[in-house]
C-alpha cells in the first residue's frame, strides 16, 4: 500500500473564495449606499436664481456693491442668495453646481501659482480660516490649498479647479453665467474649464490684477449690460476697461460671445 500522501481536502480552497465573495458583496453594498445618498441633483423649482459668494467681505467689504447687485437682480426677477464671509466654505463650492443658479458672482480673493508642467493653478479663497487638520484628502489631491494674503494675519482654505471638477462636486450648473469679481480669474483657463465642464455656459474674469472697488464697479456694469439683453461679447466690450493694471476682461470659451444671460424661468 502506498503511503505518505494524504488526499487533499477542498476546504482550504473553498474558504478564500467565500471570504472574497463576502468582501466583494460588502464593497458593492458600500458603493451602492454611497451613490444612493450622494446622487447629484439639480433643483427644478422653476425659480430664476442668482448667487453672490463674497468671502472678500471679511477683509474688504463693499455693502454698496451688495445692495446694488441684489436690487438690480431682484428687479429683473432673480431670487438672489448672498453668501457672506465665512458662509463661503469648501462645502459650498462642492454644492454650488447643484443649486440651480443661472448667474454666479464670485467676489472672492483669488491667487494663482505658476506650474511649468500645466496651466497656472488658480485658487478661490473661502472665508474659512486655515488649519492643518481639515480637508486632508482634498489638500493631498490638490483640490484645496492654504491661501495667504500679504500683510493679513489669517490664512484661509482656498479651492482650486480640481475641486470643481471632482466627482463630489455635486450636480451640474444649468448653463450658468459665472462672473469672477476678482483678480486673476482668467490668468489661465484652468478654473474656467472646470466650470464649463460642470455645465456653465460661459465664464468671465480678469486676466491680471485689479483693484476690488474697480472690479465691483465693472461687475455691476457687466450685470446691467447682461440684463439689458446684450450678448456676452457685447456686455464685456461695453464694460469699462481697467487703467491701473492694464487688466483685460475676457470670457471663456471664446466661441460663446453670442450667448445671453437667461432672464426667464420659463
Amino acid at each position: 500500500m502506498r503511503k505518505g500522501k494524504k488526499k487533499k481536502t477542498r476546504r482550504s480552497r473553498r474558504f478564500p473564495k467565500i471570504g472574497l465573495a463576502i468582501i466583494t458583496v460588502l464593497a458593492l453594498a458600500i458603493v451602492v449606499t454611497y451613490f444612493a445618498f450622494n446622487q447629484p441633483t439639480n433643483p427644478t423649482d422653476g425659480e430664476l436664481k442668482a448667487a453672490i459668494l463674497d468671502s472678500l467681505y471679511i477683509i474688504d467689504p463693499n455693502d454698496d456693491f451688495l445692495t446694488e447687485a441684489n436690487s438690480t437682480l431682484s428687479e429683473a426677477g432673480f431670487k438672489v442668495d448672498i453668501y457672506l464671509g465665512d458662509d463661503v466654505t469648501v462645502e459650498l463650492f462642492k454644492e454650488l453646481p447643484s443649486l440651480n443658479y443661472k448667474l454666479v458672482v464670485l467676489r472672492v480673493h483669488t491667487a494663482w501659482e505658476e506650474n511649468p508642467k500645466e496651466p497656472a493653478t488658480i485658487a478661490f479663497f473661502t472665508g474659512t480660516p486655515y488649519n492643518d487638520y481639515d480637508y486632508f484628502v482634498e489638500r493631498w489631491l490638490g483640490e484645496v490649498r492654504e491661501g495667504t494674503i500679504e500683510e493679513y494675519p489669517t490664512h484661509f482654505f482656498a479651492v482650486t479647479h480640481k475641486l470643481i471638477q471632482h466627482r463630489y462636486s455635486q450636480g451640474d450648473f444649468p448653463d450658468s453665467v459665472v462672473i469672477v469679481d476678482s483678480c486673476f480669474g482668467l490668468n489661465s483657463n484652468s478654473m474656467a474649464e472646470a466650470f464649463i465642464e460642470k455645465g456653465s455656459s460661459v465664464y468671465i474674469g480678469w486676466d491680471w490684477g485689479v483693484y476690488s472697488d474697480y472690479s465691483d464697479y465693472a461687475t455691476l456694469t457687466l450685470i446691467d449690460n447682461l440684463l439689458s439683453g446684450m450678448t456676452i461679447d457685447q456686455a464685456v466690450e461695453n464694460t469699462p476697461k481697467d487703467h491701473d493694471f492694464g487688466s483685460i476682461l475676457f470670457y471663456y470659451p471664446s466661441d460663446k460671445g453670442d450667448v445671453k444671460l437667461i432672464t426667464s424661468s420659463s
